[in-house]
């Protein structure tokens, strides 16, 4: 089968597309005829060796939509011919991809495969960040950093879908029509208001319920000076930093908690609990995907120079249907 392969650690240009061996299911496995996998930010990371892959040549991404084509005899609930996404899915960027049926959810029939290939690690991360570990009720108050990024934006659905109050954040007005579209109540333009301040005056000078902060590291001191007594801080990301400093004395005196989020190390019933929330929620229109750009697949890297730019909002998607 044709797959997106690298053989050594580099820049985009080390992707290209070769012939590689369709792989085996498992028993706990379906095989699916891919039809379009989605790009994220850490399968830049593996590419370049910041993170390490298990070996070469290597078969990128994670995310994945398609038609089952196979069924493991363990797998209950999953026949050939199904419609499905799929996060969790090594090997994304092929053919054919084998993934354990924990990762596999419905795809509506009425749509497209690339908001499926839209859906995964985004929205899995954005949910479990606010029910697993945020424990988001309904009227809280949620700010949400980097609502026009792909996890923000699904996490604005979401908590609008909850009933929370959503407070997003966005560097230019372009970012900050997106965040409400998704359904942001308020956007805090972080570069031109202090977003402490502007915070604390949405409260009512309560403070912040729940915090999901995408740059740890960067906002860290901010986050322990908005969120309330008692509230919650989620930590998705750090990547400028990743062993920040710890203002705990602060952390302590507001009795807040902060809370770490890894989607492939969340436990299977949380997992399952957000894949079948989330198909139900877009097979009933209540979300949407956000896509920013679609490639063939034969231009993999393009999509991961574009994605590398940073000057797209939105999930960049590769068309994998011929």
């Amino acid at each position: 089968m044709k797959a997106v392969v690298y053989e050594q650690y580099g820049d985009p240009a080390v992707l290209k597309v070769s012939e590689v061996e369709k792989p085996t299911i498992k028993p706990n496995q379906v095989l699916i005829k891919v039809k379009a996998s989605g790009i994220n930010p850490v399968d830049t990371y593996f590419r370049k060796g910041i993170r390490q892959v298990d070996s070469f040549p290597y078969i990128p991404h994670f995310d994945v939509s398609g038609v089952v084509s196979e069924v493991g005899s363990e797998v209950e609930n999953i026949k050939i011919g199904d419609h499905v996404w799929a996060t969790n899915a090594k090997g994304a960027s092929a053919e054919y991809v084998a993934v354990a049926s924990n990762f596999v959810f419905p795809l509506h029939a009425d749509l497209p495969y690339a908001d499926g290939a839209a859906l995964a690690m985004p929205f899995m991360t954005a949910h479990l960040a606010l029910h697993f570990k945020g424990n988001l009720q309904e009227n809280e108050s949620v700010l949400i950093f980097g609502a026009a990024g792909a996890v923000g934006h699904a996490a604005v659905q979401l908590a609008k879908q909850a009933g929370a109050h959503v407070i997003a954040t966005a560097g230019n007005a372009e970012k900050a029509e997106i965040a409400r579209k998704a359904g942001a109540d308020h956007v805090i333009m972080y570069k031109e208001e202090d977003i402490v301040a502007r915070a604390m005056e949405l409260t009512n000078n309560e403070g912040i319920d729940l915090i999901l902060d995408m740059s740890l590291s960067e906002n860290i001191e901010k986050d322990l000076e908005m969120v309330t007594v008692g509230g919650r801080i989620v930590t998705i990301g750090s990547p400028v930093n990743n062993t920040p400093t710890l203002p705990w004395r602060q952390l302590n005196m507001k009795n807040a908690s902060l809370l770490g989020i890894l989607l492939f190390t969340a436990p299977l019933k949380e997992l399952t609990r957000a894949g079948k929330e989330i198909s139900e929620s877009f097979s009933n229109g209540m979300l949407t995907a956000h896509i920013g750009k679609i490639f063939p697949y034969t231009e993999a890297a393009s999509a991961h120079q574009l994605l590398e730019q940073k000057e797209v909002n939105g999930r960049i998607i590769l068309n994998h249907e011929e």
